[in-house]
């Protein structure tokens, strides 16, 4: 991230903090469906995030990141490849949502979020 947009980000309070995570999430999600992240996304959307929920969350990334590794491990190259990025894209996807979930918003959350997010945009 640019330290330009890593200092605005600082400047932020917490209400523009969550509005700006928010935005950076629904950004990137289009390509996930899992029955968790409609669970996660409206706990967001109401700011009610519990452990379990998180917890969840997190679960889903790691599956995520499971199945890219193990693509990207595999010996076939090209529909491996396309598998890899698309369930690494997912996993970065996920972990966004899951730094938008920490309450309060804090620059370092928001930050890491965005950097999430662009990952999965970069994909």
């Amino acid at each position: 991230m640019a330290p330009e947009l890593a200092e605005e980000i600082s400047q932020l309070g917490f209400p523009k903090l969550g509005a700006l995570s928010s935005a950076v999430v629904a950004w990137v999600l289009g390509q996930v469906e899992d029955p968790r992240l409609v669970v996660a996304l409206s706990a967001l959307k109401e700011r009610r995030v519990s452990d379990r929920i998180r917890d969840q969350l997190w679960e889903l990334v790691q599956e995520l990141d499971e199945l890219a590794w193990g693509l990207q491990e595999s010996e076939a190259v090209d529909e491996t490849l396309v598998g890899y990025v698309h369930a690494f894209a997912q996993a970065r996807s996920v972990n966004a949502l899951w730094y938008a979930l920490l309450f309060p918003a804090s620059s370092e959350a928001v930050a890491e979020c965005m950097f999430e997010a662009q990952a999965a945009a970069a994909t």
